[in-house]
């Protein structure tokens, strides 16, 4: 009679060893660590009367206020005169109920801090949402304080997001305009010239007509010899096609003379001699206009 097969003992496996947790607790002074590295959000400590006992450093941050400029004061006083009302009565309401408080009000930034162009308008004010609970002692049921915190509203991030889509709907609404403008050339000039027909060539030809432009100033108002700077404003070409401004010779183009580089010039005077425009390709320019 065949023995039964022996049956492999398992071996009880070892403890997972597990890695200690860190507590953000047990640093030393971590409250106060705490309050310091919070950089978007302004912790208060406030009186009855909404006077300020205490203000963290991230305000100079987000409005250019220093802590103890603020100190001793009335918070009503840093808010828009329109919020002032609906934030002292939920602020009241608040310490009465025992509950917690959700307000959304604009506080003034420091005028060093945000200067408008004119010098003339008001601060800048920006929208804060401002969480806050009161203190109150256990036993007595006495008021001791009241803690609250403010955030910009919308938070950075979704400001910046915000930023992007705006950016976005901007680039749209301008390639909207460039295809509008470029249907209206094509209808103007024919499909034959739809090869400069491009938003880059709207940019250089602007380009060119800047250069030209500064040459003109500095011709007027330098005091130095006139010969030269009219030499330096001829001698600054932009191709309208490729928008070069280093090419060893320029050529003639459907805007004119010295307004296409020695490549695009060649490639413009080819497509006009198999069109049949007589006249229009460029003979190519002399060495003496060699710009350098």
């Amino acid at each position: 009679m065949a023995e039964p097969a022996s049956v492999p003992v398992q071996q009880p496996l070892s403890p997972v060893k597990e890695i200690p947790v860190f507590e953000f607790t047990k640093r030393k002074r971590w409250a106060d660590l705490l309050i310091t590295e919070l950089n978007d959000t302004v912790i208060l400590v406030l009186s009855e009367t909404c006077q300020v006992w205490y203000c963290g450093n991230a305000v100079t941050e987000l409005l250019g206020w220093r802590d103890d400029e603020l100190v001793d004061g009335d918070l009503v006083d840093l808010m828009n005169a329109d919020d002032r009302g609906n934030f002292r009565a939920a602020f009241t309401e608040s310490i009465r109920s025992k509950t917690e408080m959700l307000a959304y009000v604009r506080l003034q930034c420091k005028n060093e801090f945000y200067v408008s162009r004119d010098y003339t308008s008001a601060p800048k004010e920006v929208l804060f949402e401002i969480r806050g609970r009161p203190h109150h002692l256990p036993d007595t049921d006495e008021f001791k304080c009241y803690f609250a915190m403010a955030q910009p509203y919308p938070s950075r991030n979704t400001a910046m997001l915000n930023t992007f889509l705006e950016l976005k709907m901007e680039n749209e609404r301008l390639q909207q305009r460039v295809a509008q403008l470029r249907a209206q050339s094509q209808a103007v000039e024919g499909p034959s010239d739809s090869f400069f027909t491009t938003s880059d060539n709207f940019a250089a030809a602007d380009a060119t007509r800047t250069s030209y432009d500064v040459g003109a100033t500095q011709d007027v108002e330098d005091d130095g010899p006139r010969k030269k700077v009219k030499r330096l404003a001829a001698e600054q070409h932009v191709c309208v096609t490729c928008g070069r401004t280093d090419s060893p010779e320029w050529r003639k183009g459907p805007m004119g003379p010295k307004t296409l580089c020695n490549a695009c010039g060649l490639r413009w005077a080819k497509k006009a001699r198999k069109t049949g425009d007589e006249g229009e390709g460029d003979t190519g320019q002399n060495s003496s206009s060699v710009v350098f």
